[in-house]
């Protein structure tokens, strides 16, 4: 079966709304037909529930296995059915010139190498850029190209959703046997101080992460996170270690003073502290230290993002009437078997909607973090496209090659529709 995300022309169209009387023309509406966009953009697939942990996931539907496992808790052995077939996505779309292409934009291509199909796939690179991929990063003129915060959100990938946490086995626990002012069960993580400031210093949650591999990988066993998707049961590939890591969660109760948020590596960690009785956002790692002002009185109520993207902490807070963004320093860290953990200092505090995410790992055409570069640059018109599920997408680092926006570019994917 071939792997690019080819696209199925369905025989009836979406009818767009008129505005103020005004009769728009409709679309055709494309089904994706292959899975190089998911999980974002699947083509057809399974739908699976998990017997152990209830979380949902799918996968690809290149044959029909036995059983499949979990990418939340990792139990494997979750028996599937071929009721649970489901076909490809829908596409919405709208037309679009090559002049207001945007850098990771998903969109719809005619295959240059066979015009009866269709492909869809993101921007990574404009006319004028020579494409270059290393170390997972998307690369220009010596420079790693930085998402913005609505870019990275586009193209997170889950780790691991709290919500759905084992209780017998749950992933965050407190660093400390006895004596911790943490509280941890499904869905929920309180603190509340077990005694004075520096009693509760060393008290932090470790977030425990676990590779959720199919057999004959171990289970339930602590290891560095690597780029697998769990849409891939029945690639057998070498899986690649994931540089990008960071925590998601929202305070629904902040009587505390500061949040520090950990990343460890084997032998080294940094720190990103959000300190709201100082007013401060800042990153430590080794000597280097890089601090912004912080203007908020507290936490409850926000969502906060925290972690490395791009190589570069970074804090995110937001809530229904405001989002700020905190770029801090670079990190070169690589995440251990534990590579996060959360302090709390000066009060108690609740957490829900706690999330673990990573970024897509680029590859170029050799399929490794080694440096790979295009022989030349972008001609005008011409753009490079990847599929999300990079390790088995077929783009513009194989046989699609360059695509001439000119001739190809049929239009920008608005949103994704699921049966």
């Amino acid at each position: 079966m071939r792997l690019g995300s080819l696209l199925i022309l369905l025989v009836f169209v979406v009818c767009v709304a008129s505005i103020a009387g005004v009769t728009v023309n409709p679309a055709p509406v494309y089904r994706v037909a292959s899975g190089s966009m998911a999980p974002a953009v699947p083509g057809p697939h399974y739908q699976m529930t998990c017997e152990h942990c209830q979380f949902p996931s799918i996968f690809a539907a290149t044959k029909l296995p036995e059983s499949v496992t979990c990418p939340n808790c990792g139990k494997q052995n979750n028996k599937i059915a071929s009721a649970d077939l489901h076909r490809g996505d829908r596409l919405i779309w709208e037309p679009i010139s090559l002049e207001q292409l945007r850098r990771y934009d998903i969109v719809l291509l005619h295959d240059p190498n066979d015009e009866a199909n269709w492909q869809v796939k993101r921007v990574a690179f404009l006319p004028g850029e020579r494409p270059t991929i290393s170390g997972g990063e998307l690369w220009q003129a010596d420079q790693v190209l930085r998402k913005s915060p609505r870019q990275r959100e586009a193209l997170k990938q889950l780790v691991f959703d709290q919500a759905f946490d084992l209780a017998d086995e749950p992933r965050f626990r407190s660093q400390r046997i006895s004596g911790s002012g943490w509280h941890v069960r499904r869905g929920y993580l309180g603190f509340a101080p077990v005694g004075h400031e520096m009693a509760d210093d060393g008290d932090w949650l470790v977030y425990h992460h676990q590779r959720c591999l199919p057999p004959p990988s171990p289970a339930d066993k602590d290891a560095s996170p690597l780029d697998s998707y769990g849409y891939n049961q029945d690639v057998s590939r070498e899986l690649l270690p994931v540089g990008d890591l960071w925590l998601e969660w929202r305070f629904t109760h902040w009587q505390a003073h500061s949040v520090t948020l950990r990343l460890r590596g084997t032998d080294q960690f940094a720190e990103i502290i959000i300190d709201v009785e100082h007013q401060i956002v800042c990153s430590k790692s080794g000597d280097s230290v890089v601090e912004l002002p912080l203007d908020l009185k507290s936490l409850e109520g926000k969502t906060l993002r925290a972690g490395v993207s791009d190589s570069r902490a970074f804090v995110e807070i937001e809530d229904d009437h405001q989002h700020l963004s905190y770029p801090l320093g670079a990190i070169g860290i690589q995440p251990g078997s534990q590579p996060l953990a959360m302090r709390i200092a000066g009060g108690p505090a609740v957490i829900r909607q706690a999330k673990a995410f990573r970024d897509i790992v680029f590859q170029g055409a050799n399929r490794q973090l080694a440096t790979w570069s295009f022989d030349r640059d972008l001609k005008p018109g011409e753009i490079f496209v990847l599929g999300d599920n990079v390790p088995v997408s077929q783009d513009s680092r194989f046989s699609l090659g360059v695509v001439d926006a000119r001739k190809s570019l049929r239009g920008r994917v608005l949103r994704v529709l699921a049966d």
